[in-house]
């Protein structure tokens, strides 16, 4: 599907949403989301607190494994959280029956905890990274299938102004991106800043400036992450419109292989692949570019604030202080400090990485905040047991500003066969989008038994209306459950009954697996009349009141057209049907025939009486055909 849409590398939507918006949407639904998980978030905290803890607890053996290697580097003054874990190490062992197994003396039971840590570290890092990840899909499947509904209540209007390469781009690779994220959010952005917190608690128990000097740097650090982070997600957004523009040639290529081959395309069709490859490439790099910078900037301030650490810690402390704190103490509080910097880089890399994920987002949003202008209003009815009769109350139409329809008007009866004909653009496809409530009217009403179309209930009114269109559609699956799409609940002989009716068993019995063969991606296994009589049949089924044809046939050749034709005369029996021709010679048993002409009916009446009609538009349209 093809449209202008938001133009070729264009923005997805009004630059008022390129702010906060993205990541507003993205925290609002991740939210929404997880509210409905809430043992599952609880699960996610709970074991984020321990990990944290468990990581960090052994920093605080240092002290005492220094101590032991070389006693007179120990200080004489242990702190309360060193003195907490030994002691609680030598509760623990002697709780478990090993503290007589153990030697007092030398490293047995540190080794021992740091193994017993190791353990329960390794063990609520898998439980909490799959808890994570859990949740992370959860989300994202919630969201892929939100984005799906809401495209899928979206009008014809929508859909005609955008690329389906973007759309899908959106579905599949801007919910990738968000899925990476949230992934990173819940891993990182919880985790980290607890490490942190750790990390400046063990540095403050030993010299307690140095707790909201860890926490202060990391703010400070925190600056060239907000500042490139803007330009991250400026080029994220950029890259992936990039992306969804190359994604786009890719699938007009492939679905038009056949006229790339005919026309010998192939060079012309991979140069503009390779231009929007390269397009996106350029894109991306200036994204890559913004992250490695940030990444570099905070590598050089962390490593200039720990300088600044070194030199507080000589001329703060006293050496009086320090002789009583010990090397091994000093130690714990370096290596505390000094793992505050991956802690800080993963930080940085999720907060670039949901920056990241705000263009994505952003394009998500402008999606999901379009309004369908096809809605039933407040007291809209249900339509029962329509008798079929239809009414075109002085109609007007214009898809954008040049109008399509010109105050049509026009009364069909209950089971009549109406025809529309006329040249390319003369409204004729128009007048059933209009009558399929694709669109509605700029001016004038279409009347169903006396209701204004807009007064029904479109679910109920559509539940009488079959489609047969020039392009027949099957989806991927068997020809049974293609036909079965026209009524749920429909039974096998029902079934049977509307293909035998649309003569499609005339070929089905001579496929390897009968009803049962697939007929692939776009009805690819057959020909374009056996196609057309499995939608046929599909309209049979559902069994219409209203029955529109939009020229069904003008795709086949004479010996497929008479097949169908056969069909199309059985399934337009009892039925209200408008007819869409470009070969005259298939209305002409048609009860009324209109012919349009730049939006106008300029002539009206049976095949008969047009012919009779000397230099009549319906014959000069007949006698070009014949000449053809």
């Amino acid at each position: 599907m093809t449209g202008t849409g938001t133009g070729r590398g264009g923005p997805a939507g009004p630059a008022g949403r390129e702010g906060e918006t993205g990541v507003l949407v993205l925290f609002l639904h991740l939210g929404r989301s997880l509210k409905k998980q809430k043992l599952l978030v609880a699960g996610i905290l709970a074991l984020g607190i321990l990990q944290a803890a468990l990581l960090k607890a052994p920093l605080l053996l240092i002290d005492e494994v220094v101590g032991k290697l070389f006693p007179e580097a120990r200080s004489a003054h242990p702190n309360a959280l060193t003195t907490a874990l030994s002691s609680s190490k030598n509760a623990f062992f002697d709780f478990i029956g090993l503290g007589s197994l153990l030697p007092k003396e030398g490293l047995g039971q540190t080794a021992a905890l740091v193994a017993f840590l190791a353990v329960l570290g390794a063990l609520s890092v898998y439980a909490f990274r799959i808890l994570a990840n859990l949740a992370t899909v959860r989300v994202v499947v919630d969201m892929r299938n939100a984005i799906c509904e809401h495209l899928m209540h979206l009008s014809l209007r929508f859909f005609a102004k955008q690329r389906s390469g973007d759309l899908i781009s959106t579905v599949s690779n801007d919910t990738s991106t968000i899925q990476r994220s949230f992934t990173l959010f819940l891993e990182n952005a919880y985790i980290e800043p607890l490490m942190i917190l750790g990390n400046a608690i063990i540095a403050g128990s030993i010299i307690p400036w140095l707790f909201w000097f860890v926490l202060l740097m990391s703010l400070l650090l925190a600056i060239p992450m907000m500042t490139f982070g803007r330009k991250v997600q400026k080029g994220s957004r950029k890259s992936l419109h990039a992306l969804g523009r190359a994604t786009d040639t890719m699938s007009q290529m492939f679905q038009g292989f056949r006229t790339v081959k005919a026309f010998q395309l192939e060079a012309r069709q991979l140069e503009d692949l390779n231009k929007d490859n390269q397009h996106f490439l350029k894109r991306t790099m200036r994204m890559v570019q913004a992250k490695t910078l940030s990444q570099s900037l905070l590598y050089l301030l962390y490593m200039l604030g720990f300088a600044a650490i070194l030199i507080g810690i000589q001329e703060l402390v006293g050496a009086d202080d320090l002789q009583r704190l010990g090397e091994a103490k000093l130690m714990t509080a370096l290596a505390a400090i000094g793992t505050t910097y991956t802690h800080v880089k993963r930080s940085a890399r999720t907060y670039n990485m949901i920056k990241e994920s705000q263009g994505a987002m952003d394009r998500i949003a402008v999606h999901l905040d379009q309004k369908s202008d096809i809605l039933d209003r407040p007291d809209a009815v249900e339509l029962q047991r329509p008798r079929g009769e239809v009414v075109f109350d002085r109609l007007s139409f214009a898809y954008e500003s040049e109008p399509v329809l010109d105050s049509i008007s026009l009364r069909v009866e209950p089971g009549q066969k109406i025809a529309f004909v006329g040249p390319s653009g003369s409204g004729k496809s128009t007048l059933l989008n209009l009558l399929t409530r694709f669109y509605d009217p700029t001016a004038g009403r279409i009347l169903i038994d006396g209701h204004d179309l807009r007064d029904l209930k479109l679910s109920s009114y559509l539940r009488h209306v079959a489609t047969v269109d020039q392009q027949p559609f099957l989806f991927n699956s068997s020809i049974r459950e293609n036909i079965l799409l026209g009524r749920a609940g429909a039974t096998e002989a029902d079934m049977v009954a509307a293909a035998r009716a649309a003569l499609v068993d005339e070929f089905v019995d001579g496929l390897p697996e009968g009803y049962d063969t697939n007929v692939h991606e776009r009805g690819s296994r057959l020909s374009g009349g056996q196609l057309q009589r499995i939608t046929i049949a599909r309209a049979i089924l559902r069994d219409p009141t209203f029955l529109l044809l939009d020229e069904a046939t003008s795709a086949l050749d004479s010996e497929a057209e008479r097949g169908v034709q056969e069909a199309l005369d059985n399934l337009m029996v009892g039925r209200t049907s408008f007819i869409v021709a470009h070969r005259l010679s298939t209305v002409r048993n048609v009860d009324r025939i209109f012919v349009l002409d730049k939006g106008r009916i300029v002539e009206s009446g049976t095949h008969e009486e047009l012919m009779r009609r000397e230099g009549g538009a319906y014959r000069r349209l007949l006698e070009m055909q014949s000449h053809v």
